[in-house]
């Protein structure tokens, strides 16, 4: 983070407080759209609605309870350079601590808890999978990697990661852990895949999960509450039971002049004067969730006459091509979607005490753990008490999913999408060769179970374009938000996404005179890099290299090798420019004042 940028408050712009926004959806990217409106450019929280189709707040990033026990569609995974989510955070008042901020809740908490796995994969029934800190890479696969990393974009659209990679590549301990942990399957996308490689998924000891961030509790309690109360003290108001369907534009399509919504059922029309600002979520990963439980299946919602926010974003579509394609994401529901459960396992500690044995590390602090020879693909991680306000002392809670649940399970023999909870449970327990407590566990045990077609939508492989950019070209007073939208050289999937795209639509469309947070260059350090080729080539990072560890160089290929290092030296991007004044052009000419002194010989 360049604190001289980031930290500095620009001056409010002139208009600001006769303008009116409003914002679609209020998941974290709407939540955080309004916080910058109001903390950064200044806007009154009064002149801000946030418009809700359903009765809370928190979009995906949701965390509640019934009679019975606890449910949570997800998980985050987040890392401590997401540079826009901290910068957020930073802003936000704790509630638990007073005179501390959110922010600094959390650091205290992962200083006192952090993760760190010893049993990232197990197989065989229990037993730790001992390669997993093997990330050497074959020569064909190392080649593959490097050409894969150096490629244009241009060239990874509309292709899957298995168009460049070998089957031996996705039996490797890096892509165990990569895939398992970021949920992307072979046929995903390339440019996706390439993007989180150049992004972070290669850090240093990714197997040990040393660099996620966690929460006190589930990240609604944790962020999402804390967010919601201070812009509400702020005089931001939601509109709940609001589901807008359709944005009227101006001929050109550059200027919103009306929202079509339906409140509680009835049609209703927000008349937007110019001056007036819309921030559109345009698609919902956890659109058409279902739940299931101990008895009941989770349906797969196939009906695609209601999508929500992705209707919205087709019928945008529908009027010009910068508002992207949103089809190229919710046309394949069974490449998409996937099941994910939560136990809520009530007077009975033995499970959680025989994993955190089998694991090493106490609940909470564990991180995620696959089961690599599961046919559902099934990863699972234990939570710390409490992970919910007003969690019972007795109360113990775990999350987890199967990525390939339209397969046939091992101990069950029925795919993970037509299995009840109790069904799936007891095929987590067979892989952990703890059949023994199936029956007593079952019957302490609450376990929602829930469908999400639209999941991994956000990963299914796409052009640049198919995508709108965060404020599409020309477009005067809408801005798009979340998972669906261009942000070059940063991944969906985050949280860091949602908050950024928030953040950059309202310096754009507000012309807040502030630079915005650049997304954590890591492929550009070269001590990143050179962790990275000591990994795959099987050299722990903290041993020095010897001349018997390079690779022989055949003469004839040295003019190969050059070509190879010019593009990766061009494709390099200058180091940002120092020069602070308004005009940054400057910088890019060797002379702007035209000095008459003349120049010496």
């Amino acid at each position: 983070m360049n604190i001289y940028s980031t930290m500095y408050r620009a001056r409010t712009p002139e208009d600001i407080k006769e303008r009116k926004a409003f914002i679609v959806g209020s998941g974290i990217a709407g939540l955080a759209t309004a916080a910058f409106l109001v903390d950064d450019a200044g806007m009154p929280g009064e002149n801000i609605t946030i418009l809700e189709k359903y009765s809370d707040v928190g979009g995906s990033m949701d965390g509640t309870r019934n009679e019975l026990g606890y449910l949570c569609r997800g998980e985050r995974e987040m890392e401590p350079y997401m540079e826009c989510l901290w910068y957020l955070y930073s802003k936000i008042p704790s509630l638990e601590n007073e005179g501390r901020t959110v922010l600094e809740d959390i650091v205290d908490f992962n200083r006192d808890e952090p993760i760190h796995s010893e049993c990232r994969a197990i197989l065989n029934q229990g037993e730790i999978y001992s390669k997993i800190h093997d990330y050497k890479l074959s020569p064909k696969d190392m080649a593959d990697m490097q050409r894969f990393l150096h490629l244009p974009e241009s060239e990874l659209e509309d292709k899957a990661i298995s168009y460049f990679f070998d089957e031996s590549f996705f039996k490797s301990s890096m892509w165990i852990c990569f895939h398992s942990c970021l949920a992307f399957k072979t046929y995903h996308s390339a440019l996706e895949c390439k993007r989180y490689f150049q992004r972070f998924a290669l850090e240093t000891r990714h197997e040990y999960l040393e660099g996620i961030i966690h929460t006190k509790y589930g990240e609604y309690d944790s962020m999402i509450r804390p967010l919601m109360t201070w812009l509400c003290n702020k005089g931001v108001k939601t509109a709940y039971g609001c589901s807008v369907y359709d944005i009227k534009m101006d001929a050109a399509c550059n200027t919103a002049k009306a929202i079509l919504l339906r409140q509680n059922g009835e049609d209703t029309v927000i008349t937007m004067d110019k001056n007036d600002l819309v921030f559109v979520t345009n698609g919902s990963m956890t659109t058409n969730s279902a739940f299931g439980d101990n008895k009941t299946v989770a349906p797969t919602i196939l009906d695609i006459s209601d999508l929500g926010v992705f209707t919205l974003w087709q019928n945008l579509a529908k009027k010009n091509e910068k508002f992207g394609h949103p089809d190229k994401f919710i046309g394949q529901i069974d490449k998409t979607k996937w099941i994910s459960f939560m136990p809520t396992i009530k007077g009975y500690p033995e499970f959680v005490r025989r994993v955190e044995k089998m694991t090493g590390s106490s609940a909470g602090t564990g991180g995620a753990i696959t089961i690599m020879d599961s046919n559902w693909d099934i990863s699972f991680e234990l939570h710390h008490n409490p992970f919910f306000l007003n969690q019972a002392a007795d109360e113990q809670v775990l999350w987890g999913y199967g990525l390939y649940g339209e397969n046939v399970g091992n101990y069950i023999k029925k795919t993970m999408y037509n299995c009840t909870g109790e069904e799936i449970i007891t095929e987590l327990l067979y892989h952990l060769n703890m059949l023994d407590i199936k029956d007593e566990l079952l019957s302490h045990s609450y376990i929602s179970t829930c469908m999400m077609p639209y999941i991994t939508s956000q990963f299914m492989p796409r052009k640049v374009n198919d995508r709108p950019k965060n404020v599409p070209d020309s477009c005067t007073n809408i801005g798009f938000l979340g998972q669906y939208v261009e942000v070059p050289d940063d991944v969906v999937f985050t949280v860091e996404m949602s908050v950024r795209t928030g953040l950059e639509a309202v310096y754009k469309l507000t012309g807040l005179e502030k630079d915005v947070p650049e997304v954590y260059p890591s492929r550009y350090d070269i001590r990143y890099t050179v962790e990275r080729l000591k990994k795959f080539a099987g050299i722990p990072i903290y041993d020095k290299i010897t001349v018997d560890d390079l690779p022989d160089i055949n003469p004839q290929n040295i003019g190969k090798l050059k070509q190879v290092a010019v593009e990766l030296i061009n494709s390099t991007p200058p180091y940002y420019h120092m020069y602070r004044g308004r005009d940054q052009t400057v910088p890019l000419k060797e002379s702007v004042l035209h000095p008459e002194a003349l120049q010496s010989k």
